[in-house]
């Protein structure tokens, strides 16, 4: 029987680290929706000015990459659902609670959308955005991987280069 007792051991400690592993990542999917790597033209609903972006799926943050910098290091989600090719969370930012849903397919298409609210002036102000991004193929020569060529032609550098 003592020969056992570590066996038994090994196995509640496996199930625990699986437990713990799957719990970990179930917070994940709303900093890491992924595209497809190359190239997307991502287009705002409420302004003319669209960009491409050369994206490498191993660095990809789509939310914070294109909805909110820094969102992994300054907010928390708070809760999250995720049913097929849809994906809507709520989460806490400084000065603002962030609510978004994704809808479509990251090695083709897809739609964010999100609203913003804060306090100004004593009044709750709510800001929304929507996004649509399109896979385009290849990145071109010249534009790196995180680069992001706004519709004037600017090139920003890449985003990818703290990850």
């Amino acid at each position: 029987m003592t020969r056992s007792a570590p066996l038994i051991l090994m196995a509640i400690l496996s199930l625990c680290a699986a437990t713990a592993a799957t719990a970990t990542s179930a917070a994940e999917p709303a900093q890491r929706l992924q595209r497809a790597s190359g190239l997307w033209k991502v287009t705002p609903a409420t302004s003319p000015f669209s960009w491409e972006i050369c994206v490498d799926q191993q660095r990809d943050r789509l939310i914070e990459d294109d909805l909110w910098s820094d969102f992994e290091q300054e907010c928390t989600i708070e809760s999250q659902h995720r049913d097929g090719d849809s994906y809507v969370f709520q989460s806490s930012c400084p000065g603002a609670r962030l609510a978004g849903s994704f809808n479509g397919d990251l090695n083709k298409a897809y739609t964010l959308t999100a609203d913003t609210t804060m306090e100004l002036n004593g009044k709750s102000e709510v800001q929304h955005m929507a996004l649509t991004g399109e896979f385009q193929g290849a990145c071109p020569a010249g534009l790196a991987p995180g680069a992001k060529k706004m519709r004037s032609g600017m090139v920003m550098k890449s985003i990818y280069s703290k990850r």
